[in-house]
């Protein structure tokens, strides 16, 4: 059984009012306020007790026309399993899953997976979902953009792994102006469990945090699926996954610079940078 934490929806029309206020005053500086828009975020875990599959629900148009969109859908997992998904989703290239994208290794293999697909929308995506064949800890997110290239919405796309208190996503040369660059995290969470204090594994998330999540929620949010707060009393922690989302918009093309998250303590993970390609103007 999986938990669905609450969904992200877009902010509400008078923010969108703002930031378009924003981006007119902005424009002689800084291109790239028409670029990829987000839309909203869906996520789910496993539970405490792992899980061989999740169905994650695909976040909703806001704008009424659910057609062309960009749909990312993220998986986290743990160890290094045979995973695959939906039929119609493309992997992000290097992110296809088993011995793609994988986590430091600790005594027991690769400690963490990371998957990333994508597909331009055509109104039909309810569910997207993930299989993996044996019980096992992880977590997933489905994002929505709008306002992307349609033939080729996924540009530059690297991934950088370590083992320490702070998952950092590397530099990737974005290919035009005005594209938004999507920061992805999967961390393991047995060495860093008996520093967790509260119900977050990922902390001091970077700008603009979408989603943050462990594979299983603390019990005040899911007394059937959850334990805690805190992490660090639940033996199920030391098979847990974190995974997180963040976005930036760039003006121009070129690096990125790098994104950063903060565990409380030491641990594997793998962090990825994703650019997503806005519409022709």
């Amino acid at each position: 059984m999986s938990y669905r934490p609450r969904s992200t929806r877009s902010a509400p029309s008078h923010l969108h009012h703002q930031t378009s206020l924003v981006c007119l005053v902005t424009v002689l500086f800084l291109t790239g306020c028409s670029g990829p828009a987000f839309e909203g975020v869906e996520s789910a875990g496993t539970g405490k007790d792992g899980a061989v599959s999740l169905s994650i629900p695909v976040p909703a148009s806001t704008t009424g026309d659910a057609a062309g969109d960009l749909l990312v859908s993220i998986l986290g997992v743990k160890a290094n399993p045979n995973t695959s998904t939906s039929d119609g989703w493309t992997a992000v290239p290097g992110f296809g899953g088993f011995n793609g994208a994988v986590c430091v290794a600790d005594a027991q293999g690769p400690a963490c997976q990371l998957s990333i697909f994508y597909k331009i929308a055509d109104g039909s995506e309810a569910n997207v979902s993930f299989d993996w064949g044996s019980s096992r800890h992880a977590a997933a997110i489905v994002l929505r953009y709008s306002n992307v290239d349609a033939t080729g919405p996924i540009g530059a796309a690297r991934s950088q792994r370590g083992s320490s208190d702070a998952p950092t996503a590397p530099v990737v040369n974005t290919t035009q102006n005005g594209t938004r660059v999507l920061r992805i995290v999967v961390t393991e969470t047995d060495d860093a469990m008996n520093f967790l204090d509260g119900s977050e594994v990922l902390i001091d998330a970077p700008n603009t945090a979408r989603a943050n999540l462990i594979s299983f929620p603390d019990a005040t949010t899911n007394a059937a699926t959850g334990c805690g707060p805190p992490l660090s009393g639940c033996r199920e922690t030391a098979d847990a996954i974190g995974l997180a989302a963040s976005d930036s918009r760039r003006g121009s093309a070129g690096g990125s610079g790098t994104a950063s998250w903060e565990l409380p303590g030491g641990d594997q993970w793998l962090a990825a940078s994703v650019e997503i390609v806005p519409a022709a103007p």
